[in-house]
């Protein structure tokens, strides 16, 4: 018993093709997007504008940027103090020459930072004669201090995006939770 009908697994890719056709015909731009080219170009438009777009909250940028000096003021630490705080918040122990290195800065102006740290309690030295092998770890008090900066940021962003309407906080919500799961690098 022989029949005409085309093997079921051609039937199947069949039904797949027209299924993927209908949902390409409903994607935004004149006709659906025909080739991955058309996607690529269309993700790099739309990346371009995030850009442009990021480029244009001059003002967010300049009251963030405010706030965090107000907050950092009682403490009396600089920038550079608090970047180092930040790098040795991944748990990674590390010596003044690598803390140098990945903040750009030189070897000797790392080491009055770090012993202003250690001074302050928010960094523990490790124990060794030789000061150039010690190791460095981010202390409890430091990683409060972390904390309460952390705390004082996503307050503030939280009452920028309370003022959205409910439709754009949603996508705002949804763009957070997409880069907290991305490794920043």
């Amino acid at each position: 018993m022989h029949t005409n009908r085309p093997p079921r697994s051609r039937r199947i890719l069949t039904d797949l093709g027209r299924a993927a056709d209908e949902l390409r015909s409903r994607l935004p731009g004149p006709g659906g997007l025909s080739t991955p080219h058309d996607e690529v170009a269309r993700r790099r438009q739309s990346l371009g504008e995030i850009g442009g777009r990021i480029v244009s909250i001059r003002r967010l940028w300049r009251e963030l940027v405010l706030s965090t000096a107000r907050q950092l003021a009682p403490s009396d630490l600089s920038l550079p103090q608090v970047a180092a705080l930040y790098l040795l918040a991944d748990g990674t122990p590390r010596n003044v020459g690598e803390i140098a290195r990945e903040l750009g800065r030189s070897h000797s102006a790392t080491s009055r930072l770090v012993s202003h740290l250690v001074a302050r309690r928010y960094v523990r030295a490790g124990v060794g004669d030789d000061r150039r092998r010690r190791m460095h770890r981010l202390a409890p008090a430091g990683e409060n201090f972390l904390t309460s900066i952390d705390r004082g940021r996503a307050q503030q962003f939280v009452g920028v995006v309370r003022r959205l309407p409910a439709a754009e906080r949603g996508l705002v919500a949804a763009a957070v939770a997409a880069l907290a799961t991305r490794d920043p690098r």
